[in-house]
């Protein structure tokens, strides 16, 4: 596994089409980092160590408490040097983006463009 290079959090955000909602954080948090609702109703850095049910990418960064934009599908600036079409997944390492499929597969979305993330997730393994 590979981790994918984020953009610089200044330069995060959603493009024209996105559909972006608004969550409060449970975790520190560095945008753009994908996230997944907790059964607390908090957003926590994704890591597919384990099963993640819902998943979208946080805007801007934050801590405990703290509301952000969460970019649940469609395009926005987050990658940085991305090989564009290439998939892109989820991480084992909480919060980061990778090019190849964690202990479970997740699938974030793909690179549209070097610099752009289409958020689409696709959880694989539920178990």
């Amino acid at each position: 596994m590979a981790a994918i290079s984020k953009a610089s959090a200044a330069n995060v955000k959603p493009l024209e089409g996105a559909i972006v909602r608004r969550g409060t954080l449970g975790a520190t948090v560095t945008a753009p980092s994908p996230v997944t609702l907790q059964s607390d109703g908090k957003w926590d850095g994704t890591i597919t160590t384990g099963a993640q049910l819902t998943v979208g990418v946080a805007v801007q960064s934050g801590v405990d408490t703290q509301e952000v934009d969460i970019v649940m599908f469609g395009p926005m600036v987050a990658l940085s040097g991305a090989t564009i079409g290439s998939l892109v997944y989820g991480s084992d390492t909480a919060g980061a983006f990778d090019t190849a499929v964690g202990t479970k597969d997740l699938k974030i979305g793909y690179a549209e463009t070097a610099t752009v993330l289409f958020v689409n997730p696709q959880i694989i393994d539920f178990s």
